[in-house]
């Protein structure tokens, strides 16, 4: 079998979305002592021998005459189409691609938000919102909020129930000025106990990392995947335990990730946080005990509508985690500037 082959150099193309480059290499072939089928020239091209010097296995790379073309572009797509034009001539389109990340040219991320008022229940407007106090676990990678920071049982900063606000004997729990301990202070917006609901500014983000999933080489092996699904979702619920994106410790939620396939081993993976003011926490009313109603008088509002004498915070997401860890240093470094 003599096999020439043609390189239709004209009719080559190329494009690149967001750092994905898309190739196609298209060759002319012809057989002068054998009639073969499509389905034929696919197999011996997808085959160790190949057909005309094309070697093309999907998920591989383009070998022509034992030379590799275009590393590290992988072949997506083969096609074979069989043409009336001289004798068992067949045309071959090799459609391939390549990340620009694999590539050393750019480091691909994208940060997408979605910046919203969420209406919150509220008893304080500018409340006092305490800095976080986190203590790693072990090397589990997690970390720990001190509760206390939160219930008042340990000072924070800034500390909650200061001394604005608060009376001592003799007026003591009965002064329309008293605050119990742990009390996170701010303007009082209930009305009658019952809370206000107030817009707080929620960020919800995406930063979306192009990954190389588990495949198997060109040597039949198998490779592991940039990143392990486990590795992926250990944190999610948690909040960020250092500065991510630019917001406070403590201020984003990992909400989760979501893998959107790309070309066989490569994906999408698109990681969603969650930012609020308030560090997610909620505001607990607690009615002092030992006076008439737990409420106060406001203070010259001519309406005597009263109010929660103590409020709270209730952190529910004590467990933390470092986002950065989810991303590599080049990504971190675009993202912090999104």
């Amino acid at each position: 079998m003599t096999v020439t082959r043609y390189d239709l150099k004209t009719s080559e193309a190329t494009s690149e979305d967001w750092g994905a480059h898309s190739h196609s290499r298209v060759f002319r072939t012809s057989d002068d002592t054998d009639s073969k089928t499509a389905l034929e020239i696919r197999a011996l091209i997808a085959g160790g021998t190949g057909y005309g010097g094309i070697i093309a296995k999907t998920g591989g790379r383009l070998m022509i005459d034992s030379v590799i073309q275009g590393d590290p572009a992988r072949v997506r797509t083969v096609q074979v189409r069989l043409i009336a034009e001289g004798l068992n001539t067949a045309e071959i389109t090799i459609g391939l691609t390549e990340y620009a990340r694999f590539t050393g040219e750019k480091v691909l991320v994208r940060v997408l938000s979605n910046h919203t008022m969420s209406p919150t229940p509220m008893y304080r407007t500018a409340p006092i919102v305490p800095t976080d106090v986190w203590a790693a676990d072990g090397g589990t990678g997690y970390y720990n909020a001190d509760a206390g920071i939160w219930n008042g049982a340990t000072t924070s900063v800034p500390p909650l129930n200061t001394l604005q606000g608060t009376v001592s004997s003799p007026e003591g729990v009965e002064s329309n000025n008293y605050r119990p301990p742990g009390d996170i202070g701010g303007t009082m917006v209930d009305w009658n106990g019952n809370p206000l609901s107030v817009g707080l500014t929620q960020i919800d983000f995406t930063v979306e990392v192009v990954r190389q999933g588990v495949h198997v080489s060109n040597l039949g092996t198998n490779v592991p995947g940039d990143v392990t699904i486990l590795a992926d979702t250990a944190g999610i619920g948690t909040r960020n335990q250092a500065t991510f994106a630019g917001l406070a410790q403590g201020t984003i939620i990992y909400m989760g990730v979501q893998r959107v396939a790309l070309d066989a081993e490569w994906y999408l993976a698109k990681y969603q946080f969650r930012a609020r003011e308030d560090k997610h926490a909620k505001q607990v009313p607690r009615p002092t005990f030992g006076t008439r109603i737990g409420a106060m008088s406001y203070e010259g509002d001519p309406r005597s509508i009263r109010h929660i004498r103590g409020v709270y915070w209730q952190q529910p997401y004590l467990r933390g985690t470092d986002f950065n860890d989810l991303f590599e240093t080049a990504e971190v470094t675009l993202i912090n500037l999104a």
